[in-house]
């Protein structure tokens, strides 16, 4: 019933270690910098968002703060939502569904507090005919 190890060496040709697993080959090449991970310039709005939280095409479009409020808003549930899948151990939790939600909200926090910091800048200023 059981054979030994040289019936299995003479089929085989080769036996590899105690059990037969094969070695792995050893890495010889570094990754390149940067690799794997998500920089600004890979987020883009009108082809990343759709694939990430359910929008409509026009609230993609839209350019007014208060719907890139709600935006970020809902980019923050999903990013919550996504993390509470998988502290929990969920099957359907993504590690890479997660790394592109958080890539998406770091762009658009940042692109709305540059857009805020811009329009209190000219509320500042005051009206345009009048400067002291």
């Amino acid at each position: 019933m059981y054979e030994s190890a040289e019936l299995v060496a003479g089929r085989s040709g080769i036996v590899h270690g105690v059990r037969g697993h094969r070695p792995k080959p050893r890495r010889t090449r570094k990754a390149p910098a940067g690799a794997g991970q998500a920089t600004a310039a890979a987020y883009e709005r009108k082809r990343d968002l759709p694939g990430l939280i359910a929008l409509w095409p026009w609230e993609i479009d839209t350019g007014s703060v208060e719907a890139q409020k709600r935006l970020v808003t809902m980019l923050r549930r999903a990013l919550r939502r996504e993390r509470k899948r998988g502290l929990g151990g969920d099957w359907t939790y993504d590690v890479v569904r997660h790394a592109r939600l958080l890539a998406a909200y770091k762009f658009e926090v940042a692109s709305l507090e540059a857009r805020l910091a811009s329009r209190e800048s000219l509320h500042r200023l005051g009206p345009p005919g009048i400067r002291l």
